[in-house]
């Protein structure tokens, strides 16, 4: 197996992580500012740009596999230092992000500002999204920072992920592909008979968006390393993407958006890893923080357009304006909250060793 322990981000991955986040970004950016209707030709790219969260559903497993595949998370001591690392990664900024918000709330109802559905602050939820409860079927409201759902689901399947990999680890190579196939079906049967008629779920239905395209991630993963996918598959599965939005078919444009993380793996492995980062490197690393950063930047645009139509060159410009906010605003919760949270943490838990003495490998 090629697989191997904790590994070095596969830089054209990580640069996927700009386009899919700039994807999301700009589709939530068009619902206020409306620049463009569906009908537009361009319409069926950003109309769909909630699927940019799916191509991070398949990333999170297939990066899982590619960086504990080979020596997965067994026993307490395992498990606890896998899960210590992803709350290190996710929870200081996301708890930073819940806390802002509740301030500025605090601080406009202090002012006399009108909120607008107050309902969607209460505490209930609240708390449920401090403890990223509320993408598991507990509430059916949008509220407080509300585009960490995602960041709900994904903690739901790191919590199962040990066991999921325990038991795809035992699975015969050849019965690997009827893992991808299944996903793929219960994607389509999602997006043909689910409520929403597209994979566009949320609060409901999203834990199962995310455990089809997570279950999707890591057997292509397996099989990938494994050397058991054609050469020329990614390209064909590839063609799915275009074709899934013109089509509107969201399962065949995330069977696309697999074929694009496939290419890119496989075009970068074996090559050095750059020497500098790159601007579209950094925010690729800094998508999560974009992510949580956006609600932020949508109060401000939505302020402003009660003030009055801009018209659409104005709309034009918010929305320029807006993608810019959220991406500086993203890098810098990257850059001074994410980061060093991350860093601090684990050094709390793996205290440097004394000098002379090195650090297990497998920490």
């Amino acid at each position: 197996m090629q697989g191997t322990g904790v590994a070095q981000r596969h830089a054209g991955l990580t640069r996927l992580r700009f386009f899919l986040i700039g994807w999301v970004i700009l589709y939530h950016l068009n619902l206020p500012l409306a620049v463009l209707d569906s009908r537009h030709w361009l319409g069926p790219l950003l109309w769909r740009g909630y699927l940019g969260v799916d191509g991070f559903f398949l990333l999170s497993g297939f990066a899982l596999w590619l960086g504990y595949g080979a020596r997965p998370p067994r026993g307490i001591a395992g498990i606890g230092r896998f899960l210590l690392r992803r709350v290190a990664k996710i929870w200081p900024l996301h708890v930073l992000a819940l806390l802002a918000l509740a301030l500025l709330v605090g601080t406009a109802v202090a002012l006399g500002v009108t909120i607008r559905e107050p309902e969607r602050f209460a505490l209930r939820d609240f708390v449920l999204q401090l403890f990223l409860l509320h993408g598991w079927e507990t509430t059916q409201r949008f509220s407080w920072n509300y585009p960490s759902w995602a960041l709900s689901v994904e903690w739901a399947g790191y919590l199962a992920f040990p066991a999921v990999i325990a038991a795809l680890l035992r699975l015969p190579l050849a019965a690997v592909a009827l893992v991808p196939a299944a996903a793929l079906g219960g994607l389509y049967a999602l997006t043909q008979y689910g409520p929403a008629g597209s994979l566009n779920h949320s609060l409901h239905l999203g834990l199962v968006r995310f455990g089809l395209e997570f279950a999707l991630g890591l057997g292509l993963g397996r099989l990938a390393t494994e050397g058991a996918l054609p050469r020329a598959l990614p390209w064909l599965a590839l063609l799915a993407l275009p074709l899934g939005l013109w089509l509107r078919q969201d399962a065949v444009t995330v069977l696309g958006l697999a074929g694009a993380i496939l290419a890119i793996w496989r075009g970068g492995t074996g090559r050095a890893a750059p020497a500098r980062q790159s601007l579209l490197l950094r925010l690729g690393e800094a998508s999560f923080g974009i992510y949580l950063s956006w609600v932020f930047v949508e109060a401000v645009v939505v302020g402003l357009l009660r003030l009055g139509d801009p018209g659409l060159g104005g709309r034009v410009a918010l929305m320029a304006g807006g993608f810019a906010a959220t991406l500086a605003l993203g890098w810098c919760a990257w850059r001074w909250v994410e980061v060093p949270a991350h860093r601090w943490i684990l050094e709390r838990r793996n205290p440097a060793p004394p000098v002379g003495l090195a650090r297990p490998a497998t920490d």
